[in-house]
């Protein structure tokens, strides 16, 4: 008898601390549990609603771009803003899936939105002047 109770208590300890488990996962992993439904599907979706990430970028009359090769981090789903003032014409391109490109001319000042679904890096490129501007590191 004192077995059964021992081997009880066990399962009831594994048992609480698989539960636990879950409240240490950043809440993609508990909107796939059937053990909690009501509880994960009301945390995981408010994430990607946070502040978006804004990058200025600035085009100078001799070509020049910056920023350049600044690491940018970025949560899935969350809006990615490309505010761009430009001195010279240039073609900035986003090479995520889908691509998005956007051309600017001398004297623009324009704001770009996107959000991206893929974890993973995606390159800001300014295509004239051959130069990186940034690197989005997207994250789940």
């Amino acid at each position: 008898m004192k077995m059964i109770a021992t081997a009880a208590a066990a399962v009831l300890v594994l048992s609480l601390a698989a539960c636990g488990n879950d409240d240490d996962t950043d809440g993609a992993d508990a909107s796939r549990s059937s053990a909690s439904p009501g509880a994960s599907a009301t945390s995981a979706p408010s994430e990607p609603a946070a502040e978006g990430v804004t990058v200025d970028i600035e085009i100078a009359a001799d070509g020049k771009v910056t920023p350049q090769g600044k690491r940018v981090d970025v949560k899935v789903g969350q809006e990615v803003t490309l505010n761009i003032t430009a001195a010279a014409d240039e073609e900035i391109h986003v090479h995520s899936d889908p691509e998005h490109e956007y051309e600017v001319a001398a004297g623009d000042e324009v704001s770009e939105s996107f959000t991206l679904e893929t974890p993973g890096q995606v390159a800001v490129e300014a295509h004239h002047a051959d130069a990186v501007i940034a690197q989005l590191v997207v994250r789940p």
